[in-house]
């Protein structure tokens, strides 16, 4: 089961430059539990429904988990 998020501040593509845009704090996001072939650095794989491609890394500190 996928935890869910909510962004507790807006996550640029200047700070992020491979997000194809800004999201926005308030966001709805999943963790991305699936293989992520070593594309998540430093951040964490989440995506925009449970565990479901594509998914996207943001900063650990970016998202509060329910």
């Amino acid at each position: 089961m996928s935890k869910i998020g909510h962004l507790n501040r807006s996550v640029t593509i200047k700070e992020c430059h491979w997000l194809g845009k800004d999201l926005e704090k308030g966001k709805v996001v999943y963790e991305y539990n699936g293989c992520t072939y070593g594309a998540v650095a430093s951040g964490i794989a989440v995506s925009d429904k449970p565990n479901k491609t594509p998914f996207y890394e943001i900063p650990k500190d970016s998202v509060d988990w329910r």
